[in-house]
């Protein structure tokens, strides 16, 4: 097998370095160096590669470990890209000095790196793949906090989108377009909403958005729904639909008990998005492209 052949499969493994060393540690040939991010130079003591604080690790396996494996030793940045940590051996063999460097994380860095891993997982579970808005078992997960607040006189705004002439898009121009119009609205919904906000894709043309309303005479919610109307009125050819919006406002006190099952608590919320998505209903009648308001 080529030389090369064999750095390319060692590097599917772990990512290694062997390097010959002098009887003081400097470095004589770099036998192998399968780790992009490693720098390494020829002539260079080896001890010096890594941060102050691990060089007397490295003396000590010179004078009494000889063999020995020394972990999570830092390697300083001009010899790397980033943060480098690596495991090192030095070993005699046959009147000659070999040090092994294996790239490694430390554990915390092992921990980190999992944790992000499970949170990303956790998100795009969250998430309607098609828009990235939450899909409707994160969305209820994140009314119930609402409902939980404890302040029965907390209002809530229900905001129900749904697209004018989604339908003659699929059936005239393909799915790949009618995908394209749902994507442009629910990008709009992602930048006009605040981040404390819950927007969810709740049906194939259907959108809500929980809003925790201000206090004062007028709607935070119904702002909102103008606010994205008046948007894609103005920028007309950058989109493919428009939207007939219901709102509708109700109170925490109205929905929520803390002797209510799971179950009712949804029922008794599900109530409340019904109402909203009848004012849709009503906007889709008076005409498309408008706003009916609702409020208990």
């Amino acid at each position: 097998m080529h030389y090369k052949n064999i750095i390319d499969v060692l590097s599917d493994f772990s990512k290694i370095s062997i390097i010959q060393l002098d009887i003081e540690g400097n470095i004589k040939k770099i036998l192998l160096n399968s780790d992009e991010d490693l720098k390494i130079k020829r002539e260079v003591n080896i001890k010096k590669i890594f941060s102050l604080e691990d060089r007397g690790r490295v003396e000590l396996l010179f004078k009494v470990g000889m063999g020995e494996e020394s972990k999570y030793l830092k390697i300083l940045q001009r010899y790397s890209k980033g943060s480098k940590y690596v495991n090192l051996k030095i070993k005699e063999i046959s009147g000659e000095i070999y040090a092994f460097l294996e790239s490694t994380d430390t554990q915390r860095e092992k921990e980190l790196r999992y944790e992000a891993k499970l949170n990303s997982l956790s998100k795009k579970a969250e998430l309607d793949q098609l828009t990235g808005l939450l899909n409707r078992h994160a969305y209820w997960d994140r009314v119930k906090r609402i409902l939980n607040c404890g302040d029965p006189e907390r209002r809530i705004g229900i905001i129900f989108l749904d697209m004018d002439g989604l339908k003659g898009i699929n059936d005239k121009r393909g799915h790949k377009v009618g995908d394209k119009a749902i994507s442009q609205i629910a990008n709009l919904i992602s930048r006009s909403i605040r981040e404390r906000d819950i927007a969810v894709r709740y049906g194939g043309d259907e959108f809500i958005i929980v809003i925790e309303e201000l206090s004062g005479s007028k709607s935070t919610a119904y702002g909102l729904a103008k606010r994205l109307l008046k948007e894609i009125n103005s920028k007309r050819d950058n989109f493919l639909t428009t939207i007939s919006i219901g709102v509708h406002i109700t109170k925490v006190g109205d929905i929520f008990d803390k002797k209510l099952s799971n179950l009712k608590l949804h029922h008794n919320w599900e109530k409340e998005v019904v109402l909203a998505d009848n004012m849709a209903l009503k906007a889709k009648e008076s005409g498309k492209n408008t706003i009916i308001y609702s409020k208990k």
